[in-house]
């Protein structure tokens, strides 16, 4: 049991240090030459590629994270559960809460406003965006301006979740160092 504890806890920590790394990476390194491109079209279809690419990673690894260390939290023996463990776990779930914060605002948002959750005409001329729409503005072409704005906001977001999972992190490294000691 003990040896499957220390596994749980050493995977959960390094798959939120890829976690942590891959967020960081596409804030500081990936998207920067995307927002260089001097055409809105390859950087919308860049950008596209890239965000169904990461949140494929990003899911992948915070549930291999999530669900390690709440299972070396559960098989610890009573005196052994050590809260870091949970602490770390909230810390993964709380970098995904924006995104479905978001979501759940964005559908409410759209019944109220008498919408059936899909884009209308006029939002799709103005290039409105949001996570999960695309940046048209007329017949198959793309805002650039649009295209900026998503890619800039995606960006901030990106920060935010390698700040939150670093400091989940830094909390794992922390926690499995006391158990050594």
């Amino acid at each position: 049991m003990s040896r499957t504890v220390t596994a749980s806890k050493f995977v959960g920590t390094v798959s939120l240090g890829l976690l942590t790394g891959l967020s960081y990476t596409l804030s500081t390194t990936t998207l920067p030459p995307l927002l260089a491109l001097p055409s809105a079209t390859p950087a919308h279809s860049t950008f596209r590629h890239l965000r169904t690419l990461t949140s494929r990673h990003q899911v992948l690894l915070s549930t291999l994270s999530v669900s390690s260390l709440v299972m070396a939290y559960l098989l610890s023996p009573p005196r052994l559960r050590h809260p870091y463990l949970l602490w770390t776990s909230l810390a993964v779930s709380l970098g995904w809460g924006g995104d479905f914060y978001s979501k759940v605002k964005g559908k409410v948002s759209r019944k109220k406003a008498g919408g059936d959750g899909r884009r209308n005409k006029k939002a799709a001329r103005e290039g409105s965006w949001t996570e999960d729409e695309e940046w048209i503005a007329d017949e198959g072409n793309v805002n650039g301006e649009a295209v900026r704005e998503g890619m800039e906001a995606w960006r901030v977001k990106q920060g935010v979740k390698a700040a939150v999972w670093g400091f989940g992190w830094a909390l794992a490294v922390v926690g499995l160092w006391g158990d050594a000691a």
